[in-house]
């Protein structure tokens, strides 16, 4: 029973509590909702007590099934930490690792990593795969990841999360990028970032991360710029650039249009973007994980170093 508790009944009755009910859960889930019911039935016919219970239309957790949420952290890193003792006692140089990443992380990071590693590790693979920081805890949660690479941001857990380990990959410097034609392109060296203060800048819509992002950065040195053209997708923001219609900034690791010119910023407020590695508490002491770990920041470090 407890392996049955752990790998399926108590992620569903966590799902209960979390989004306020079955059907709420079912929605999110993408599973039918009198499924979950029957599934957290039988689990409380296994524990001997009520899980779930109705008040009116609404069906609420029991006492005892808040309690089991509660304590369902430190049931799962234990199951963790006995699963990679397990594949370590196996063979520590066998095994499967999956790894979802953020778009900018698979080319510049993922896939230069994953050639050298294959190298080193015959006998072992890695399964890739893009992802959306948002999606992150749930390709956890669900064992579709043993690791997500993703920028920090709002939906980074934190630090003293019970259910994820978070560690740094690597800090990022975030470039003005500019025009070819642009003056500053015929410069050499770092710039502060107010003195492109009075340009026109290419921002993403209203609600998207990006725009929010331009906005902290542009604060902290002390202005607010001035919306030229709305992008958010790299590969645009660069070509606005390129046709010298604004400025923008581009994250060192993420690839930019021919006509585009990077310049590094400096001074107190150059802007800089911290890069994650979010895993299943329990589970850094598994050996290939931890050589895996190793591998995308040796190969983030030497990205974030190349030259401009």
């Amino acid at each position: 029973m407890a392996a049955r508790l752990i790998d399926d009944a108590l992620p569903l009755l966590e799902a209960v509590s979390h989004y306020g009910g079955v059907n709420a859960a079912a929605d999110v889930l993408g599973r039918n909702a009198s499924g979950i019911s029957r599934q957290l039935q039988r689990l409380s016919a296994d524990l001997g007590t009520p899980l779930l219970r109705r008040r009116g239309r609404q069906v609420e957790l029991t006492d005892a099934a808040q309690a089991l949420v509660r304590e369902a952290p430190h049931l799962h890193a234990a199951e963790e930490r006995a699963r990679s003792a397990l594949f370590d006692a196996a063979d520590p140089q066998v095994g499967q690792v999956r790894i979802a990443a953020h778009v900018f992380a698979v080319s510049a990071i993922a896939v230069p990593a994953l050639a050298a590693w294959q190298e080193q590790h015959p006998q072992s693979t890695w399964l890739l795969r893009e992802a959306e920081p948002a999606n992150a805890q749930r390709l956890l949660v669900s064992r579709e990841a043993d690791l997500v690479v993703m920028p920090a941001g709002p939906h980074t857990p934190p630090t003293d999360h019970p259910r994820f380990t978070v560690r740094r990959l690597v800090v990022e410097p975030v470039d003005l990028i500019i025009s070819q034609n642009h003056p500053l392109a015929a410069e050499h060296g770092d710039i502060d970032l107010v003195e492109v203060s009075d340009e026109r800048w290419i921002l993403g819509s209203p609600g998207q991360g990006s725009r929010q992002e331009i906005l902290e950065h542009c604060a902290k040195a002390g202005f607010t710029p001035s919306e030229g053209h709305h992008a958010q997708d790299w590969t645009a923001v660069s070509s606005l650039v390129a046709a010298g219609l604004g400025v923008s900034f581009m994250p060192r690791m993420a690839p930019t249009h021919s006509g585009v010119v990077r310049v590094p910023l400096s001074g107190p407020s150059a802007p800089v973007r911290t890069v994650l590695m979010v895993m299943r508490r329990g589970s850094e002491g598994w050996s290939l994980l931890a050589e895996t770990m190793e591998a995308l920041v040796s190969r983030a470090a030497e990205e974030v170093r190349r030259p401009l």
